[in-house]
């Protein structure tokens, strides 16, 4: 057996065994030493051991609805949801916003992302090495803090471009008429760009430092980074981002069966919602209908008979 595996396993072992008993002293449980060593031998094979760990790796994403409609679809159906108020977001979640919808979404307190009209953003990955979100159209504007541990890692992609994300202020457009992409880095921090398809050694990166910004078009063959211009429009959401992230001090991570709780209580809630808000509809056109016919009605009563007009 090889030293290394010689050496991890009895530590291993020991940092179980001490944390176990630890916690079984804590709460008064009686136990025999065999079924124990069971219990324990138990857990290292089902990898259990490292749960807590994972957990803390990945970012506590929550959605919040500013305005409008703000829609959820989640891995486990296909049909959209609407949502109001916050929710819990995890991997593979797609949100979109309608003409009148915008939304907001925050990574713990490291982080806040706002999600323009007309918008659609799957949330690929919330690991915190490689945090992963898919803009298929509209736009988004982040304040993100400098990562200061170089295992954080962020991405944002489009059809046309790969945006690495290093703790910045940047924001991301997507058109899927046009299919053409633009990026830009505000007041600080700094983007790289990758047009999509380029990839091995040879790829082409571009670095958006602050007040700068790309734009990645099928018809243009060569791209350049320019002094901020036409993206600047988005300095005002940037402010309100700036905002959140200081009023998000404090933050509270959830447990696992709250956010549980909680993604059930939105998801249910809107179903609910959509079939009353359904039925007032088709009751308001019936009633609209009803009350045409009852004019009609009145206005052929007052009409004098037939045998008056001669």
């Amino acid at each position: 057996m090889p030293i290394k595996s010689m050496l991890i396993k009895p530590v291993l072992f020991c940092a179980l065994l001490a944390a176990g008993a630890a916690a079984f002293a804590q709460d008064s449980v009686d136990i025999s030493e065999k079924d124990y060593r069971k219990m324990l031998q138990q857990t290292i094979n089902s990898g259990n051991y490292g749960q807590n760990q994972n957990q803390s790796q990945s970012w506590d994403a929550r959605l919040k609805v500013v305005s409008g409609t703000v829609m959820v679809k989640t891995v486990e159906g296909d049909e959209w949801s609407r949502i109001a108020g916050e929710m819990p977001l995890d991997p593979n979640d797609v949100v979109k916003t309608s003409a009148d919808g915008v939304a907001e979404i925050y990574f713990d307190d490291k982080g806040a992302m706002a999600l323009g009209r007309n918008t659609e953003l799957e949330i690929s990955s919330l690991e915190q090495e490689d945090a992963i979100f898919v803009l298929n159209a509209g736009s988004l504007v982040a304040k993100i803090k400098h990562f200061l541990n170089e295992k954080y890692k962020m991405q944002v992609r489009t059809a046309a471009a790969v945006c690495a994300i290093k703790g910045t202020e940047f924001a991301v457009e997507y058109s899927q008429q046009t299919k053409e992409a633009s990026m830009a880095v505000f007041d600080e921090g700094r983007v790289a760009a990758t047009p999509a398809g380029d990839t091995g050694k040879e790829a082409q990166e571009y670095l958006l430092e602050k007040n700068t910004e790309i734009h990645f078009s099928p018809a243009t063959k060569r791209f350049r980074v320019t002094p901020l211009s036409g993206m600047g429009r988005h300095r005002g959401v940037l402010g309100t981002m700036r905002a959140r992230l200081t009023a998000l001090k404090g933050w509270k991570p959830r447990s696992l069966s709250r956010r549980a709780e909680l993604r059930s209580l939105a998801l249910k809630g809107k179903v609910i919602r959509k079939q009353l808000k359904e039925r007032p509809v088709k009751s308001r056109a019936v009633k609209r209908g009803a009350k045409a016919r009852a004019a009609a009605k009145r206005v052929k009563a007052r009409q004098p008979p037939a045998e008056d007009e001669e």
